[in-house]
């Protein structure tokens, strides 16, 4: 990034403009007094006092707060367009605060510097007086550049404490669940500034499996963002009618049901009103569109989980040799949103064609061919059926004896689902529970 004032200053307010939600990111960081560039100065104020009053932010709400031209008869509204024009490749706001908030400190520092040496000839005041002030100002400086506090053990150790006797009292629990007793037994909770990641094949469910998740926390009154990458979202609101109706997805879709059936699908759309359960329909985006998306919505209404479906659609910023090393910065940045956002963010990812074509049907970490998933994750659950599988790797029908023992067991593992957890931060990986898979209502349910 270029170390120029006025670029710096320049590509930050840009990036705010375009994305206004930024400003919640970067508020402690960065302060008007801090720029260089008195119209720069001006424009930041304007946009700071629009999201704090709760306003959008836009040409016409900021030309109310502005100076109609500057001091050279230029309107600021031209200000506001070139910036903002020029930002489209600039990246995300946060990208320039804290070059901002070290210019800034640079600045001060070196006036302070010139403050001691003018007292210090003037031999008004003793040495030890100049710096005593010259220290409080030093710290006061400081703590406006660097706005992230070190905390104590013993106050971290302190705040787990009062989550845990909640949870005890059974007055709220400090994370979520899925709501499938058996994978809970073995994952926990899912607690805010977790990345987890969902692996599995087309077909196997892993869609259904996170969806169920956010569709338990909105049942509780936990707002959920689900950025759906993959299919529509008329596809994903038949299939929540489905789960909440009991009528197949295919039918619903296909206009297949009685009177009754109707009146089933009606009240089960009346029950999906009142979740607040959100759906980003996209077909492309960067993280940082989804923490501005999730920013806006945590602001406006709360937020308590973020689902991205899924990982190979999510577009990198930078321009990178190689997949890996673009999967590396989406995946660092899909953790770093989550420990901003301080909820859990759940991601899928599709399972390679060559690890689909593997003897052993369990799930690998490496298997989404995205080495980074193992690094930056808190937890990671791989999802399969065995039957989907075995239907890839059909054996030849005229070896009779093999063909009816594969037979055979496709009928037996009909229905059948199994997660095991590929890493775990927090407890024992490598755990497995067995589901069941009810495909026609879209859900995973307790083995039997």
């Amino acid at each position: 990034m270029t170390r120029d004032v006025a670029a710096i200053e320049a590509n930050f307010l840009g990036c705010l403009l375009r994305s206004p939600d930024e400003f919640w990111a970067i508020t402690d960081i960065v302060a008007p007094e801090m720029f260089s560039i008195p119209i720069h100065q001006r424009i930041y104020d304007g946009i700071r006092f629009l999201c704090e009053a709760g306003r959008g932010v836009t040409f016409a709400t900021l030309r109310a707060h502005l100076p109609a031209e500057d001091d050279a008869g230029v309107p600021y509204v031209s200000h506001l367009a070139v910036l903002k024009e020029n930002a489209i490749e600039a990246g995300a706001a946060r990208d320039y605060a804290s070059a901002i908030s070290e210019r800034s400190a640079g600045s001060r520092i070196a006036t302070l510097g010139e403050w001691m040496a003018k007292e210090v000839r003037g031999g008004k005041r003793s040495p030890e007086e100049i710096s005593a002030e010259a220290a409080l100002t030093l710290q006061e400086i400081m703590t406006c550049a660097s706005p992230i506090r070190p905390k104590k053990i013993g106050d971290i150790a302190g705040e787990v404490l009062r989550h845990a006797s909640a949870a005890k009292s059974g007055e709220a629990l400090h994370g979520l669940n899925t709501g499938i007793a058996a994978l809970d037994a073995i994952l926990g909770l899912m607690l805010g500034g977790d990345l987890g990641a969902i692996i599995a094949s087309q077909g196997d469910g892993k869609t259904v499996l996170a969806t169920q998740i956010g569709a338990h926390a909105a049942e509780a009154g936990r707002p959920v963002l689900f950025e759906q990458l993959e299919m529509s979202d008329e596809q994903m609101g038949a299939r929540e009618l489905a789960a909440a109706s009991g009528i197949p997805v295919n039918h619903i879709h296909e206009g297949a049901f009685d009177a009754f059936q109707w009146e089933q699908i009606v009240e089960a759309e009346r029950h999906l009103r009142t979740l607040p359960f959100h759906i980003i329909d996209t077909e492309e985006t960067t993280v940082r569109q989804i923490e501005s998306q999730a920013l806006t919505m945590q602001r406006m209404g709360g937020l308590s989980l973020v689902i991205i479906d899924q990982l190979d659609k999510i577009k990198a910023v930078g321009k990178y040799r190689d997949r890996f090393e673009r999967m590396a910065e989406i995946t660092r940045d899909l953790k770093k949103m989550a420990k901003r956002l301080k909820v859990p963010v759940l991601v899928l990812a599709q399972r390679t064609r060559g690890a689909q074509r593997r003897d052993d049907a369990t799930p690998h970490v490496l298997d989404a061919d995205a080495p980074s998933l193992e690094r930056d994750c808190d937890w990671i659950l791989g999802l399969w059926q065995v039957s989907n599988w075995m239907r890839q790797n059909k054996p030849d029908s005229r070896k009779v004896s093999d063909y009816e023992d594969w037979n055979t067991k496709i009928r037996q593992l009909e229905g059948k689902a199994e997660i095991i957890i590929l890493k775990r931060r927090r407890g024992r990986a490598f755990q497995q529970c067995e589901l069941r898979f009810e495909g026609a209502r879209m859900r995973f349910a307790e083995a039997t």
